[in-house]
């Protein structure tokens, strides 16, 4: 009786084992998802906005549907969609504005040069005089201590 109640057990046991490295697959696949982010920006108002979310779309829709609530204008676009990356918006002192998205995989606070650095150049190659960055937004997960947290706070306003 001991010796089937211990095989038992044993097969128990050996059973959840072997669900163990799924499951750590799951959560880490859970734990580095892609994050997206957008910008949209209103021409005549200069208002931008930024969101992030787990989708391409739902960030497109969000951000532009704030920048309408926002700037209360008819003009508003997304110029900008990035993924698991820093994004940028440069305007220039005519009126002109570029975006850019950036990341650095071995320095993650890197993408926020590089991203700058491709809105200016954007702002300059559709006429932009005095291009400079205005706003820069991350969409990366970050862990943090024990739990995956969505982390879009690293917004930079100039």
């Amino acid at each position: 009786m001991l010796a089937s109640t211990l095989q038992k057990s044993l097969l128990a046991a050996a059973t959840v084992l072997s669900f163990l490295p799924g499951m750590i697959k799951v959560a880490q696949a859970q734990s580095t998802s892609d994050l997206f982010g957008a910008i949209a920006y209103s021409h005549s108002t200069g208002v931008y906005t930024s969101v992030t979310g787990s989708s391409r779309q739902q960030a497109e829709r969000s951000a532009f549907y704030n920048c309408q609530q926002q700037s209360r204008a008819n003009d508003c676009s997304v110029p900008l969609w990035f993924k698991n990356a820093w994004g940028a918006l440069a305007v220039g002192s005519n009126g002109a504005y570029g975006t850019g998205w950036g990341y650095d995989t071995n320095h993650p606070k890197k993408g926020r040069t590089i991203a700058g650095r491709y809105a200016v150049q954007t702002c300059q190659k559709y006429g932009g005089i005095n291009c400079r960055v205005i706003f820069t937004t991350e969409a990366r997960y970050q862990v943090i201590d024990n739990g995956t947290v969505l982390v879009p706070a690293n917004q930079q306003v100039y």
